[in-house]
């Protein structure tokens, strides 16, 4: 666009080429071969004034937008027509002014509405100006917008709060040191030649000097076992103590990673641009030519060649006019890398806490909440029993947390993350203050939903499992409306525009049949991502004792069986972080015994110890059951008389079951507690599948008053044959005939089950569960996964001994088909033979 005409150039970018998320499986159900996409008619005009020019794909992972450049005519009135000679030849009518142009209907949404700022660029050729991109002018009897108090009226990219932590030793051990925000001075840190580090949140630069000076690495969300002193290594020097003089959040929110390389220095010469991780930034070999550098948005390192090799430099936002700038010797770059932000997190899932404050930067009033804050304002506009008529900053010290700015948690939607929020810029909010407040408790492992395109979860119109997050719905088939959730497992973070923007709401297990079940106006869904656990890759059984009540004196971390405590240490609280523990109150786990699950335990009495000097001297893990809960009382000993079959809990076994009386107890699946008085009170006892043929021989209890089956989390395993040592497997394509084979080990998630509620679930197929072929359980039916979850012969046991049993039919078991035909790793039912090793699985917990 080269000519004076008052012209109005639009370049929009198409959506990235459809391809299939590696993180949902897409079900279509219609009769078509999915939604129809319609151009707006208004962008295909052929107006000589407006110009439409389409940019190509960006890389996969990258959203797509738009931009408008509005190039003003010479003269200074905005509708004046062109004075090309050209143009007057061929006597064309005069061309419209701006506000004559009609605008597809998205453009006209974002424009504003009064005069327009008129925006104009040089061409790459010429000199682009490094500390001004782009020249702003204003036609004067334009309005200034100002908006209320600098508060944005809209949401941008999902901002979330940091953290880091810094260990003096390699192995994550020493002492540790944890950090929210830029410290511009931690010289003081006594660290080892060899550090550790967890990057909880955000994307961090350390710096070798104070004041953010000297140089640098560059950190993503991750666990660094060992990290060495490089800056000591490159000086010859070893066995020298690492020393950090300051570090840095650089990323902190979801906002797209954009960086632009110029051939020439200050900005000059041709320019390319780059949103992505490029491995080879030249050609044939060869680094590009690159004299400048403006980073745009993003923490990028850049190497001196190809394939992320030779020098490298971290640049934040910023310009780089010559290459000493970013520390290279030559005018060459070869790859190129962008540092991303990480998915939500939660670390303490259960024991959750929160410290409210009354003003910005964490100060004046506060108070340390641990549940539902429905307002802060009481009847008459005054305080509540909180004592705050509003939260202006906060810090969360435990758990997930969603915020609102309106009471009765209505209103706009925050997710708050465990760390530090100084005001309402670092929750992303529209408004200074929170009215109201919850904590999620649910559970975050697995995560799993379900979103359709129609109403009331309606099975004709488009639907997609989602398992992991989804950056842009509009580049799938499933297309950006949703109308009904079904959110399996999990908790989850949807939001209204793509790449993790615009209004978000949180989703926890449960049926959402409206957009309004969530919060939402209208049935727009870009960009979903899943909450998970900080911590789920790490024991599967924690727990942290203290030697005072109230988490208070020393700690001592314990992950296995403890006989005996320590020397010299005494438990007077705890919290549970992982699985459950069952406490005893003598050595070598005998006396009296409580169960422990998830969460705080401030005083032996919270922990169900009631008798007076009672003390904890040993501990054990519980251990994972997978079979269906089930307990047989009976009346007399040696499992005879009147007996009485439970499947789930009962809060006074008298008045609900009228049994007064229990002799012997058969546990046929399950883990269950026991309780000698009513409404799961008064002391414990914990029992697994197994037979009990007299029960007042084992405990000293007039009666049991009331009993439950132990809650169990969702965990992930492998299933092993113990004759082949080939693993199960699902086999076969998506949308194809699929099988439940055994192979050999190939650690994907085809080999990955779960077990829930009986179901033998593939983590690979998203609510499929083991069934039998014939649909009818006999003997030499093969093995396969079924979508349908309502068959009672879908259920199984897996048990201590290895054998899977059917449980309508416990006889039946699932074996290796074996043999030498082409089906001899086929996975069968069969009726169980003592002596068949191919009947036997070890299960192998992730």
């Amino acid at each position: 666009m080269t000519s004076a005409d008052a012209a109005v150039t639009m370049a929009t970018k198409p959506p990235p080429p459809s391809s299939v998320q590696t993180g949902f499986q897409l079900n279509l159900q219609s009769d078509n071969n999915g939604p129809a996409v319609t151009p707006d008619p208004r962008m295909t005009s052929a107006d000589a004034a407006v110009t439409i020019a389409t940019k190509p794909s960006p890389p996969s992972g990258v959203q797509t937008g738009f931009q408008v450049n509005l190039q003003p005519a010479v003269t200074p009135d905005p509708k004046t027509t062109s004075s090309d000679p050209m143009a007057a030849a061929d006597a064309s009518p005069p061309l419209p002014s701006f506000d004559d142009i009609r605008l597809p209907g998205y453009l006209e949404k974002i424009l504003p509405k009064g005069p327009e700022e008129l925006v104009s660029r040089e061409s790459a050729s010429g000199p682009v100006g490094l500390n001004k991109a782009v020249d702003v002018q204003t036609s004067d009897n334009s309005v200034p917008v100002t908006p209320p108090a600098d508060i944005p009226t809209a949401r941008g990219f999902h901002r979330r709060p940091g953290k880091i932590v810094i260990y003096q030793q390699h192995q994550f051990s020493g002492q540790s040191f944890d950090f929210y925000r830029d410290e511009d001075d931690v010289t003081h840190l006594q660290l080892s030649s060899v550090i550790s580090v967890k990057v909880l949140k955000g994307c961090w630069i350390l710096f070798e000097k104070a004041g953010f000076e000297g140089r640098c690495i560059a950190l993503e969300e991750e666990e660094i076992g060992e990290l060495p002193n490089e800056w000591a290594e490159e000086a010859g020097q070893t066995s020298v103590p690492f020393v950090i003089g300051s570090l840095r959040l650089a990323v902190r929110d979801y906002t797209p990673p954009r960086i632009e390389l110029f051939s020439e220095a200050a900005g000059r010469g041709r320019s390319s641009e780059f949103v992505d991780d490029t491995d080879e930034v030249g050609a044939f070999g060869l680094p590009q030519n690159t004299g400048s550098i403006k980073v745009h948005s993003g923490l990028w390192v850049v190497y001196s060649d190809a394939g992320f090799q030779g020098l490298l430099a971290v640049l934040e936002r910023g310009e780089y006019p010559c290459p000493e700038s970013w520390g290279f010797p030559v005018p060459a770059v070869g790859s190129l890398r962008a540092l991303r932000m990480g998915s939500v997190k939660v670390q303490y899932p259960n024991a959750v806490k929160a410290v409210l404050y009354e003003k910005a930067g964490l100060q004046g009033g506060c108070v340390e909440v641990q549940g539902d804050v429905f307002s802060f304002r009481g009847t008459d506009g005054e305080p509540d029993g909180h004592g705050l008529s509003s939260v202006a900053s906060l810090k969360i010290l435990r758990g997930l947390w969603v915020g609102y700015d309106e009471d009765g948690f209505e209103g706009q939607q925050f997710v708050l993350e465990e760390g530090e929020y100084l005001d309402w810029r670092d929750w992303g909010g529209t408004g200074q203050n929170l009215l109201s407040l919850r904590p999620v408790l649910t559970d975050f492992s697995s995560p799993h939903m379900k979103m359709f395109s129609d109403l009331d979860f309606f099975e004709r119109g488009v639907n997609v499992d989602v398992m992991e997050l989804l950056e842009n719905t509009a580049n799938t088939e499933y297309g950006p409306q949703t109308r009904s959730i079904d959110v399996l497992s999990g908790a989850w973070v949807v939001f209204d525009e793509p790449g993790f923007c615009g209004q978000h709401y949180v989703l926890e297990k449960g049926l959402y049949s409206s957009p309004e079940d969530w919060g939402s106006s209208n049935s727009r869904i870009l960009s979903v991502i899943p909450i998970i656990l900080e911590n789920q890759n790490s024991s599967h059984f924690k727990i942290q004792l203290f030697s005072e009540p109230e988490f208070n004196g020393t700690s001592v971390l314990v992950e296995d069986t403890l006989p005996t405590m320590p020397q010299g240490f005494i438990m007077s609280s705890c919290r549970v972080h992982a699985g459950s523990w069952l406490a005893f109150g003598c050595e070598s786990f005998s006396g009296s015994q409580c169960v422990l699950e998830d969460g705080d335990y401030p005083d032996l009495r919270m922990m169900g110890f009631t008798q007076p000097k009672t003390s904890v001297l040993s501990l054990q893990p519980v251990g994972h059951e997978f079979s269906l809960p089930s307990i047989v009382l009976f009346e007399r000993s040696g499992f005879r008389g009147r007996r009485l079959v439970l499947k789930s809990s009962s809060v006074n076994l008298q008045l609900t079951e009228s049994c007064t009386r229990v002799s012997s107890i058969l546990v046929e699946g399950g883990i269950w507690v026991l309780y000698e008085s009513n409404n799961f009170r008064g002391s414990q006892f914990l029992l697994k599948p197994g037979e009990v043929p007299d029960w007042p021989k084992v405990s000293t209890w007039s009666r049991i008053g009331s009993l439950r089956p132990l809650i169990q989390k969702q965990a992930h395993f492998r299933l092993r044959n113990k004759e082949a040592g080939l693993m199960m497997s699902v086999v076969g394509s998506l949308g194809e005939l699929m099988r439940i084979q055994a192979t050999e080990e190939m650690g994907g998630v085809e080999q990955v089950w779960m077990y829930q509620e009986g179901h033998l679930q593939s983590k690979l197929l998203a609510g499929c569960f083991v069934d039998v072929s014939s649909g009818i359980l006999m003997a030499g039916s093969r093995a396969v996964p079924s979508s349908d979850p309502d068959k009672p012969h879908q259920l199984w046991n897996i048990r201590s001994d290895g054998l899977i049993r059917n449980n309508a039919a416990p006889n039946l078991v699932l074996e290796v088909k074996g043999g030498q035909q082409f089906d001899r790793n086929q996975i069968i039912i069969n009726e169980f033979h003592p002596n068949k090793l191919n009947q036997r699985w070890s299960l192998e917990l992730l």
